[in-house]
């Protein structure tokens, strides 16, 4: 297992920037790429991203998968778990890091990338599978549609992209995220989430008119108040059905679409 360097120029920039500002994004996510953890995937919000995953996807053996903004990368162990041919693009090397150790401990093979988004050095369609959750957010409505296309270019004929973004009508995360902020404890830089109708839009931006989106899980969003863990639990909502519940008011919006066979 490796980490594939790319010619070095680190290039990625921040929400509401008019250039990209490369260090400022590689610093954050090299900083919080070092609270990650070997987390149980078993608990029932790890359960419902992989059913969501599996719902959108299909099946994923032997087909070859790129993960474009991969930070922890477990996700895709899940993905590689059940015989996926997984490869990693990360900006932060430390996030990369964790990955190939996760992979690792897990007896998974992954190929590993520190390229920016958006100059990645793959040929077109070269993918089954593309996709990333928590990424676009971080970047302006231009850039959001700029990486959707990227992303969208190494799609195979008949293969599928895959992207997940917090939902700004999940109110429990946005009061919770505003709180942290003007405490000065949000660490996930910069970011613009989105509903499912300005999601549509920047799709349709990209060229891409046919897809599937929902938002789920309307639960995460408490865990970002203190407590909020506990007091899910205390409810008896931290379950899997409610994790993977559908709602207008779920923390993540999923977008999935199909690429027509040539």
């Amino acid at each position: 297992m490796e980490i594939l360097f790319s010619d070095g120029k680190i290039n990625k920039f921040m929400f509401q920037k008019k250039t990209r500002d490369k260090n400022k994004l590689s610093d954050t996510w090299n900083k919080e790429s070092k609270s990650y953890k070997f987390s149980n995937d078993n608990q029932p919000d790890y359960l419902a991203n992989y059913y969501h995953t599996k719902h959108c996807l299909g099946d994923v053996k032997n087909k070859k998968i790129l993960e474009v903004g991969s930070g922890s990368g477990q996700t895709s162990a899940y993905l590689a778990s059940k015989g996926g041919v997984v490869h990693l693009v990360d900006i932060s090397k430390e996030a990369l890091n964790f990955s190939k150790r996760y992979f690792t401990s897990r007896k998974l093979p992954v190929k590993l990338y520190l390229q920016d988004a958006f100059s990645m050095k793959f040929s077109d369609e070269s993918f089954d599978y593309v996709w990333n959750g928590g990424v676009i957010e971080h970047f302006n409505d231009k850039d959001k549609v700029l990486m959707i296309k990227k992303m969208w270019r190494l799609v195979r004929p008949g293969g599928k992209l895959l992207i997940t973004a917090p939902n700004v009508h999940d109110f429990p995360f946005m009061i919770a995220k505003k709180l942290l902020q003007i405490r000065g404890r949000w660490s996930f830089g910069s970011e613009d989430d989105l509903t499912i109708k300005r999601f549509k839009k920047l799709s349709q931006d990209a060229g891409i008119d046919e897809f599937l989106i929902y938002a789920y899980n309307p639960i995460v969003g408490f865990w970002f108040f203190p407590y909020g863990r506990e007091i899910t639990n205390f409810l008896g909502l931290n379950k899997l059905d409610s994790h993977k519940s559908k709602t207008p008011f779920g923390h993540a919006i999923v977008f999935c679409a199909k690429k027509p066979a040539k």
